[in-house]
């Protein structure tokens, strides 16, 4: 029977994951090799693991230009059981089919496109690209570094799992940031709104000031005028009763 995997992105992640090569710290390269402890390796790594780990043994140049290894021994990088090697190597080790039919799905099921971009060579290894990031030196270095190198005893990453954590931190930030701005604007914008309106009250309380006045002086000045012309007559009429009638014409 034929079945049809249906996988969303979370589950791709959780399996991209389990398919990921614990030397070059990137997935599994056809083809891959089972060690006789359980764990897998691309047949590369698991190539240059065991020439590192032997210097000592020859090596056979095949007429197809590939590399043949004789009897060697080295550790898994996962459990580190010693695998010994028979006269052909690593090429006498089983492949693992399965994972190469998970990994031929995953690819088919995640269809997304590879990134064409270069990588950076390891100053030691300059043959290998630096993937993964050292934890304890704060540096990036190359999967032989970790595995026979100077960051052997350290703690290390992928590095593209150490790009996208400092990438969502500074996203974070400039979240924060941006978050902050708005709120210190809307305080801004809300003091220049109450300035605004202090300046409006102040002058709508001056001109109702100076209206009053305005009308408290006309009624003044119309009582001013009111008590003169009382005062004008009074004025007139005691002094027609002292001069008496017969003073006027």
């Amino acid at each position: 029977k034929q079945f049809t995997v249906g996988l969303s992105y979370r589950p791709l992640l959780n399996l991209e994951r389990q398919l990921i090569c614990p030397i070059c710290l990137e997935m599994f390269t056809k083809p891959v090799v089972i060690l006789p402890c359980q764990h897998n390796l691309c047949r590369k790594c698991a190539n240059d693991i065991s020439q590192v780990s032997n210097p000592s043994c020859s090596l056979l140049l095949l007429s197809r230009g590939t590399t043949l290894g004789s009897a060697g021994r080295f550790r898994c990088p996962s459990c580190r059981h010693e695998v010994v090697l028979d006269r052909h190597g690593v090429y006498g080790l089983q492949r693992n089919l399965l994972v190469e039919n998970i990994i031929d799905i995953y690819k088919q099921e995640s269809a997304r496109p590879l990134l064409k971009t270069g990588h950076p060579s390891c100053e030691e290894h300059e043959e290998e690209k630096i993937n993964i990031y050292c934890m304890t030196c704060g540096v990036p270095t190359c999967s032989l570094c970790k595995v026979f190198g100077e960051h052997k005893g350290c703690e290390v990453a992928p590095l593209s799992d150490i790009y996208m954590k400092q990438k969502s931190a500074l996203t974070d930030g400039i979240g924060v940031l941006v978050a902050t701005n708005d709120r210190i604007q809307a305080f801004i914008d809300n003091l220049q709104g109450i300035c605004r309106n202090i300046e409006d009250n102040s002058k709508a309380q001056k001109q109702a000031l100076c209206e009053k006045f305005d009308r408290m002086y006309a009624i003044l000045e119309e009582r001013r005028k009111i008590m003169l012309q009382r005062i004008t007559y009074e004025q007139d009429e005691k002094t027609h009763d002292v001069e008496g009638p017969g003073t006027h014409p």
